[in-house]
């Protein structure tokens, strides 16, 4: 706390503001589809005797005390703090029109949040935090969420009082109430579909474990209960949903939960990986550590104050100790530890995110207090594949060891038989439900890229996209921005098959936040190359993409292209490649990409694509290639879009004459 005050200090006077700088204001003339974050235009005071109350901070004494407060662009983290925070900020309203916003904290752990309303009419006190039942706060949400009204000409000013025993941080934004109010129906779909996931692989593997009698699906059942559980406490879904009056878990059991997992995982790390048999030397301090979160779970419910630093810092040492464990399977050549090392990854990461923000030591932000979220989905599916490639192991020895027996034990033939088709017919039944996982998958993913109905009208776009397999590693995705601007993504990761399909995901999960962005699809780029190379680097995989802006109203595209093939313009009966402008994603952090632009007449074509379109090889290992397909492009050029495609795909198939396509496909093409 003495380095953030003299942080605040250097702050203040190293950059030649006044020594009590003026409440600074938010124009919400500004307030469109997307959120304002207010942290950079809030000033704080903090109250270390904790007995100062509203009309103390409203005196001569107090008013001028508030300064400014480092902070990220979107929130304050004031870590584990004792102090009560006070924040304010003015709002301006100099529009025509009431403005209906709601002001989001989008965090659930804070045990009081009264937001003060000061306006000429009056004060207005507004209580809030997990120490108020649910039914009682302003709106009912995971997050505290506060409806406002403000007046045309109106000028407003905020104060928000804010104490926790919990690590302290705001990420605070204000909406306007119907774009919150379609953010919050997206976000719970996400959710859902999160949790429907989960409870989706609890009863595969609960099934699995009931026909092996197995018990490491049982141990990865626990695991994955677990940690749902944690997840839902931590974002807040568990407060709105399961314990809605229960201030006492609010505050104690995100840590509690997490002590369970990490028990959980190391008696399944030990029955997966064998540890008392490979590593027996080391084997003992599972079962120390293990006693270890037993007791500092149980020392940090007696003594919230005195233990929970130490319980969290446990967290991380007992982390890296999994993590650790992992690697030394590994080095012993373990197949299924590899599995394991990559799932434990994920979540290892997440949770390191999660203590140094908690911690105070990085900032908060929608990484990092939805990091968790994503890692834990990702380790989840990778322990399953685990599970998986075990369960194939064990079937491929126990079908050696009956060919041993069938060719020593002529006379059990029949009885061996008999178990043979019994084996088989379970294994089918396996094989079934994992081919119903796959096609589940496919759904997702086609999903993921379903373009609204309404944006293919306006756009003119005829698009097709063929993976190799059930799920591919290309991924597209069109979104309108304001007037008349589009904007277009096309990427493809390096692969096809799950592994590919899985990169697309963490795209999707990537660009989103990002994609509405006000800035140009070179700036769009940069950022999310940097947040992959945060976030997936371990993955070894790369990707090319590009973001195209169509501007109807100006005629102009601007775009910017990672390593991408180019982009083809039709217009006055030539052509024009949009070619890329910078390295492949995942390269390097801090990546430059240039901007580039082209402008277009009302009846020129653009076709957008992945390298699958061209890169198709037949019987003779001959390449269909990039001026082929610029030449069928060109020839094709007065047949509609849905023909010249179609006949493209036929093109293709009839040069391969025979091998299947090598690589996922998708063409884009837009009548302008």
């Amino acid at each position: 706390m003495y380095v953030k005050k003299l942080l605040s200090l250097f702050l203040i006077f190293g950059v030649g503001t006044s020594i009590f700088p003026e409440t600074p204001t938010v124009n919400l003339s500004n307030l469109g589809e997307t959120p304002i974050f207010l942290a950079k235009s809030m000033l704080v005071f903090e109250d270390q005797t904790l007995n100062l109350d509203w009309d103390k901070i409203q005196s001569e004494t107090y008013k001028n005390k508030f300064q400014t407060f480092p902070s990220s662009e979107e929130a304050f983290n004031f870590s584990y703090s004792k102090s009560t925070f006070w924040l304010k900020v003015h709002i301006s309203n100099p529009t025509e029109e009431e403005i209906h916003s709601n002001l989001v904290i989008a965090y659930p752990r804070i045990k009081t949040l009264d937001l003060y309303v000061k306006e000429k009419l009056g004060i207005k006190r507004i209580p809030s935090g997990y120490s108020v039942p649910v039914e009682k706060r302003p709106y009912q949400s995971r997050f505290f969420v506060f409806p406002l009204r403000f007046a045309k000409h109106s000028e407003t000013e905020l104060f928000l009082k804010v104490n926790s025993p919990n690590a302290i941080n705001l990420p605070i934004q204000i909406w306007r109430q119907k774009f919150y109010d379609r953010h919050e129906i997206d976000d719970h779909v996400m959710q859902a579909l999160y949790f429907g996931i989960t409870i989706a692989m609890i009863i595969f593997n609960l099934f699995l474990f009931f026909i092996l009698r197995d018990e490491s699906y049982l141990l990865y059942v626990l695991v994955v209960f677990s940690i749902a559980i944690t997840i839902a406490a931590y974002n807040g879904i568990a407060s709105e949903y399961i314990w809605k009056n229960s201030p006492w878990l609010d505050q104690y059991a995100i840590n509690l939960f997490i002590s369970l997992v990490l028990i959980l995982f190391l008696l399944f790390m030990r029955n997966l990986l064998q540890t008392k048999k490979i590593l027996p030397k080391l084997d003992p301090i599972n079962l120390v550590l293990i006693a270890l979160q037993i007791i500092l779970s149980i020392a940090y419910i007696l003594s919230f104050d005195t233990f929970i630093r130490w319980l969290v810092i446990s967290h991380s040492i007992t982390s890296l100790w999994i993590l650790i464990i992992g690697v030394m399977c590994s080095l012993k050549k373990q197949r299924i530890a590899y599995f394991f090392l990559l799932a434990f990854a994920f979540l290892f990461l997440a949770l390191i995110v999660s203590t140094l923000r908690a911690l105070g030591y990085i900032p908060t932000n929608v990484f990092t207090i939805e990091g968790p979220q994503y890692g834990s989905a990702a380790e989840m599916m990778l322990l399953a594949f685990a599970l998986a490639d075990r369960y194939n192991t064990i079937i491929r020895e126990k079908e050696i060891a009956e060919s041993k027996v069938k060719h020593n034990l002529e006379r059990s033939n029949l009885d061996l038989e008999e178990k043979v088709k019994e084996r088989t017919f379970k294994l089918n039944q396996t094989l079934s439900a994992m081919r119903r996982d796959l096609f589940v998958a496919k759904n997702i993913q086609e999903n993921s890229i379903q373009v609204d109905p309404k944006l293919l009208k306006e756009l003119k776009l005829v698009y097709r996209y063929l993976p190799v397999s059930e799920v591919g590693g290309d991924f597209f995705d069109i979104i309108r921005l304001q007037n008349a601007n589009y904007r277009i993504l096309i990427a493809d990761a390096t692969g096809h098959g799950v592994h590919a399909a899985m990169i697309t995901m963490a795209i999707k999960g990537l660009y989103d936040p990002i994609k509405e962005f006000e800035l140009k699809p070179n700036q769009i780029l940069e950022i999310f190359n940097d947040e992959f190379m945060d976030n997936f680097v371990s993955l070894n995989s790369l990707l090319t993409a590009m973001i195209l802006d169509i501007n109807f109203n100006e005629k102009t595209i601007q775009f910017a292209s990672a390593g991408h093939p180019a982009a083809v313009l039709l217009h006055d009966g030539q052509k024009e490649l949009l070619t890329k402008t910078g390295r492949m994603i995942g390269l390097k952090k801090q990546t430059h990409y240039d901007l580039s632009f082209a402008k277009f007449h009302e009846g020129d074509r653009l076709f957008v694509f992945t390298d699958g379109v061209y890169e198709a090889f037949n019987s003779k290992n001959e390449e269909f290639g990039e001026e082929n397909l610029h030449k069928f492009l060109m020839a094709t050029k007065d047949l509609p879009l849905g023909q010249v495609e179609e006949n493209l795909l036929q093109t293709l198939e009839h040069f391969q004459n025979g091998p299947d396509r090598q690589d996922d496909l998708t063409i884009l093409g837009f009548d302008l």
